[in-house]
């Protein structure tokens, strides 16, 4: 027997668990993922989440920061609704709980490559994506949201109306399913294991971008992956993300000669785009016929490196690799997909009733190269417009498109006081 749903999503990172929660205030939601519910590139993310929340910063800042990383190729609108909303999810994600690491009660914030202020939010150190994926999968388990794990998505039913449903396989039982709903949200992330190098889980296959174009949905910027500049290059060690938030802490880039480098590729030197670092990285492992380079942070106290990036100490430790002793040998790996299903600001696919966000779409924000840390923004402010769009869409006027709407950019700082939601908020309240 077919089982019914308002709202059917297929992944359980961020974008569909925020999805989810979200959606099920207005009716009944079923989650599918082929994994465990945790069991996703959210979980991964160390760095952080890029907001402009602090002293000094502002969404306009932010928004020529994500412009200039995306290498002329990114939709100013899409990126101002990316920039101005941000700060507003960011309100959401405190109230669900994610604990954001405080200095003084303050929010902490962190600077990574091609931000031009400090404006990463970070909890756990560097464990982010782990804090906000088991916060919000809590949300879930809580609230009325049906959830299916170990189910692959293997096909969208679609009839003359558009996208009518999913078919499922249990990867326990091998028994198929089918799920009916007027809107499927695809939110299956990136496609990383396509890679031999990947900082990607092995859940990362694409798959959410196949259902959809075998269905016959537009795809665009297929052609543009983004490499992360720095992941573990040890033997015998699998790859490993070290984030870029090292850089930003002061850690620097020597070829395996112990020459620094990036002063010759880049003015921001270790903190330029990523695709920048990659492609130096890449050019001093030729020269030196290296298949790594080196980050070295050992210049900075022992104490503060263990407390700040705790994840990656821990796990060099494990390949007796001591980080506040001895540089991390490192050397590019996939980490994010560029292009995916191609959406509208709300969502909206070319297939009526499907929809996507996260990682597996591709509203041209990041253009040819994604801004650090954008990445965990833009599913929290496209998923909520995906939900908004689902069940209560806009009303259209007759000069505007759906993807015309009006956002104004305030060249004011939007400091986190600015924030009426935040300012509410008693962050020592959190730890």
């Amino acid at each position: 027997m077919n089982q019914e749903y308002d709202c059917i999503i297929l992944g359980s990172g961020i974008a569909g668990l925020y999805s989810a929660i979200i959606a099920q205030q207005y009716g009944s939601v079923l989650i599918l993922t082929k994994g465990n519910i945790d069991d996703c590139n959210t979980k991964y993310a160390q760095g952080g989440i890029a907001s402009a929340i602090g002293p000094g910063d502002s969404t306009k800042y932010h928004l020529d920061d994500t412009l200039k990383a995306g290498a002329g190729l990114s939709d100013i609108k899409t990126v101002k609704i990316l920039t101005d909303e941000g700060p507003y999810r960011i309100t959401d994600l405190i109230n669900l709980g994610v604990p954001f690491d405080t200095i003084h009660g303050d929010i902490a914030l962190a600077k990574e490559g091609a931000h031009r202020f400090p404006r990463v939010l970070h909890a756990g150190g560097d464990a982010t994506g782990q804090h906000i994926e088991a916060t919000l999968t809590n949300q879930v388990r809580q609230n009325n949201i049906t959830v299916m794990e170990h189910t692959l998505a293997t096909n969208l039913l679609a009839d003359s109306s558009g996208i009518i449903g999913v078919e499922s396989l249990g990867m326990k039982d091998n028994q198929k399913h089918r799920f009916l709903s007027n809107a499927v949200i695809l939110a299956t992330g990136g496609a990383g294991h396509l890679f031999r190098h990947t900082t990607n889980p092995p859940v990362a296959t694409g798959d959410g971008v196949s259902l959809a174009f075998n269905a016959g949905a537009q795809v665009m910027d297929m052609e543009f992956y983004q490499f992360h500049p720095t992941a573990l290059r040890l033997p015998n060690a699998p790859t490993f993300l070290i984030s870029e938030a090292l850089r930003g802490e002061g850690a620097l880039l020597r070829n395996v000669n112990g020459t620094i480098f990036m002063k010759h590729y880049d003015d921001m030197e270790d903190l330029a785009p990523r695709d920048i670092v990659t492609r130096a990285i890449v050019s001093e492992m030729r020269n030196t016929q290296s298949d790594h380079v080196n980050l070295d942070i050992t210049h900075l106290p022992g104490k503060k490196i263990k407390n700040r990036f705790p994840t990656i100490y821990a796990f060099c430790m494990q390949y007796g690799l001591d980080i506040t002793k001895m540089p991390i040998p490192v050397s590019p790996a996939a980490h994010y997909m560029m292009g995916g299903v191609k959406t509208t600001s709300r969502g909206e696919t070319s297939l009526r009733n499907l929809y996507a966000c996260g990682e597996a779409s591709c509203n041209a924000i990041h253009g040819a190269n994604r801004l650090a840390s954008n990445s965990l923004l833009d599913t929290v402010v496209f998923a909520r417009r995906v939900v908004e769009q689902i069940f209560h869409p806009p009303k259209k006027e007759s000069n505007l498109t759906l993807d015309e709407d009006i956002y104004l950019i305030s060249n004011e700082p939007t400091a986190l006081s600015n924030i009426p939601e935040l300012s509410l908020i008693n962050l020592q309240n959190m730890m």
